[in-house]
């Protein structure tokens, strides 16, 4: 097992031009058989091997005598130990985060403030085991290619020297060369997603196959390979294709659409740091397609296009209120930089003409529109609108959604409403029964300051 280890270490140059690993030491069977081969490695490379551990105290007596086993171990080896508690639970409850997820940010942060220089790294102890366990886990999630690859085994400053050796052969060199470890009660329920993997989906794959990990292994090096391809393509596309400002969209749409999705997931990983979920990607695309819209992903993380370039921004969305009026003739309104005044015209034209021109109906209303139950607003919920010409009824937001109007626009939109009947919208025109019959009727003049 050790040749196999060597064998990774210097295939994925985890240990080149470093000369410190901080060895993350729960006091498991997988985490003891790292400190084992580090520090068997350290007669081949020049290295100096430590080690971190972290009690998340969330087992009682069973955390402290984790604790207390791993301090003890490091004495015996000469192994210099850092350790820190953390009330986990009540942390994840602050933060309202699972307990899983809230261990593991507080877990790398501890590593990460001992890994004070570029030439230190952070072994973890994560197995071929953990990476079957985790592709399966992925799929159950609905991932991609880059779900596929499972853990990575170098990623930033932290390596994972094991990633080749299964569970059954860390035991097996636990065993011969006689490493004491301990047992986390937590790993032998299935309270977890994780252990209803290893405990149960695992066993029943391997009776299909017996080799089943080593196949789902085999897949997660196939996802990999693609997956880097991927991400270099894509990181190419983005620098090619970066503008002033963000990214051409006509350089964008040029390139192989397939590829696009992941391109923009890149974007989003490197401007944001966040991952953004398919629906996200999807829509982005559509907006590059269309050459039109705005995305807000989360707050003070906006897509928009602007012009011909994608432009990812770090800003809020505006808030704008405007103050309900009921309008009169010829009364100018402010709102969003615009100016809004209703007037009276007459025309020769026949609005009882089927045939008319529906440009005509974008602004123009019946002459007896204007009430005092008539109100010049924003939008509301529960809003709906008959549009002309169209013989149905929708909802507002529906409507907004059809017509593509980015959500940055729809509350700096105005309309014309009685009750939660809209009988007029800002840049979609007039209802049904709000269409001029006569040749007199009201105009919506809009115009930006």
């Amino acid at each position: 097992m050790l040749d196999k280890v060597k064998k990774t270490v210097d295939e994925y140059k985890m240990l080149v031009g470093k000369n410190k690993v901080i060895v993350a030491l729960s006091g498991g069977a997988d985490s003891m058989c790292l400190l084992d081969v580090m520090l068997e490695l350290s007669h081949n490379y020049p290295i100096t091997v430590i080690a971190a551990h972290v009690n998340h105290c969330l087992r009682g007596e069973e955390s402290q005598r984790d604790n207390l086993f791993v301090r003890e171990e490091c004495n015996k080896r000469g192994v210099t130990l850092f350790e820190k508690s953390i009330d986990i639970k009540s942390l994840a409850r602050t933060r309202k985060q699972g307990l899983e997820e809230c261990g593991r940010i507080e877990r790398y942060a501890f590593f990460a403030s001992l890994a004070d220089d570029d030439n230190t790294v952070i072994a973890t102890a994560h197995t071929a085991s953990d990476n079957a366990e985790t592709v399966l886990l992925n799929m159950t999630r609905g991932c991609g290619v880059e779900g596929l690859s499972g853990i990575p085994p170098v990623r930033d400053n932290i390596i994972r020297p094991l990633i080749r050796c299964t569970r059954r052969e860390i035991e097996k060199y636990c065993s011969d060369r006689d490493i004491p470890f301990v047992i986390d009660s937590t790993n032998l329920t299935d309270d977890y997603a994780r252990n209803i993997i290893r405990h149960n989906v695992l066993p029943q794959l391997k009776k299909i196959n017996s080799s089943a990990d080593s196949v789902i292994n085999r897949l997660s090096d196939l996802a990999k390979t693609e997956s880097r391809y991927i991400n270099k393509q894509s990181r190419f596309i983005l620098e090619k294709n970066s503008v002033d400002g963000g990214y051409s969209v006509s350089g964008l749409l040029s390139e192989d659409e397939d590829i696009l999705p992941s391109v923009i997931k890149l974007a989003v990983e490197k401007i944001f740091h966040i991952t953004a979920e398919k629906r996200h990607i999807d829509i982005i695309v559509e907006m590059i397609q269309n050459r039109f819209g705005a995305l807000q992903i989360r707050k003070n993380c906006i897509v928009k296009i602007k012009g011909d370039t994608l432009v990812f921004a770090n800003e809020e969305e505006e808030e704008v209120y405007f103050e309900p009026v009921c309008p009169k003739i010829n009364e100018v309104y402010s709102f969003c930089g615009k100016k809004y005044v209703f007037r009276e015209k007459k025309s020769e034209n026949d609005f009882t003409d089927n045939k008319i021109n529906k440009k005509l109906l974008y602004l123009r209303l019946k002459c007896d529109i204007l009430s005092c139950d008539t109100v010049l607003r924003q939008r509301r919920v529960g809003d709906y609108f008959r549009q002309y010409g169209r013989n149905c009824t929708k909802a507002v937001k529906k409507l907004f959604i059809d017509e593509k109007i980015p959500q940055e626009r729809r509350n700096k939109l105005l309309l014309l409403a009685s009750g939660k009947e809209v009988l007029w919208i800002e840049g979609i025109g007039s209802a049904e029964n709000a269409v001029p019959d006569s040749d007199s009727y009201i105009i919506v003049e809009v115009w930006e300051e």
